[in-house]
């Protein structure tokens, strides 16, 4: 860990400010550097984030406080919904740069898995559906509400599916909901598809706790304009632009 990152470790009754807008559901929550829960707010059903984010930010901090507590933002950076990761993105490099302070950015994928409760164990693939068959895939193992990455969060094809998902694996997430899955692998219920921001509260305080450790920073800890989104593959938008191209480039 860098001097800067170590320098940046905010106090444990510091707010930690958590934005989630990868998922069709929005919502924002706040805790302390420490790990306690604050409150948290949902947006309103629907694509709104655009529209909501910035308000309910202003109105649930205003509740508690002053942006001052305010010592980290943490962000759901995706995969997941580009306009929502594009939107959360750049309010938590915003809100980071304007009060100094580090800027988090949380896997979606690995905030679904924690919104399946301390108490639930075992090997799970969290699967989003990113339409036309694609589908984006992360698999952890989850124990006392800790996780491990046991693959790299990758973009398949949902036919695919039955071969990486073994036997007794649980599944979550949007991309799980057309594959008849065997008695053997646990299906987490619909309501699990939409992680709270609270949930993203858990990783960010535990990640917190592995940099203070001295697990290296990740980027936008010590500068928030080094937060970027993260996406498995292009939009649909840029694969037209690149089809166009290379139609044209044939003609």
């Amino acid at each position: 860990m860098s001097e800067s990152s170590a320098q940046k470790i905010p106090a444990d009754d510091r707010w930690i400010l958590m934005i989630e807008t990868s998922q069709r559901q929005g919502s924002i929550a706040l805790g302390t550097v420490a790990g306690e829960f604050i409150d948290e707010q949902l947006f309103s059903p629907g694509l709104v984030h655009s529209k909501e984010l910035m308000p309910r930010i202003d109105d649930l901090i205003g509740q508690h406080g002053s942006r001052s507590q305010l010592g980290i933002v943490a962000v759901s950076r995706g995969p997941g919904s580009f306009t929502g990761i594009r939107i959360g993105v750049a309010a938590a490099k915003a809100i980071g740069w304007a009060l100094g302070i580090p800027a988090l950015g949380l896997s979606s994928l690995e905030c679904m898995i924690h919104g399946l409760g301390a108490e639930t164990r075992g090997r799970w693939a969290a699967i989003l559906d990113a339409s036309g068959g694609d589908r984006d895939l992360g698999i952890f193992d989850l124990k006392d509400g800790k996780i491990e990455v046991i693959e790299d969060e990758r973009a398949v094809r949902v036919e695919e599916l039955p071969s990486l998902i073994t036997e007794g694996m649980g599944v979550i997430g949007s991309g799980c909901r057309d594959v008849d899955w065997p008695e053997s692998n646990p299906v987490a219920s619909i309501e699990r598809d939409q992680p709270p921001a609270k949930s993203g509260l858990i990783l960010a305080s535990q990640m917190v706790q592995a940099i203070a450790s001295g697990t290296p920073a990740p980027p936008g800890w010590d500068n928030p304009h080094q937060l970027q989104p993260r996406y498995l593959r292009v939009s649909r938008a840029e694969e037209v632009r690149r089809q166009k191209l290379a139609e044209q480039g044939r003609s």
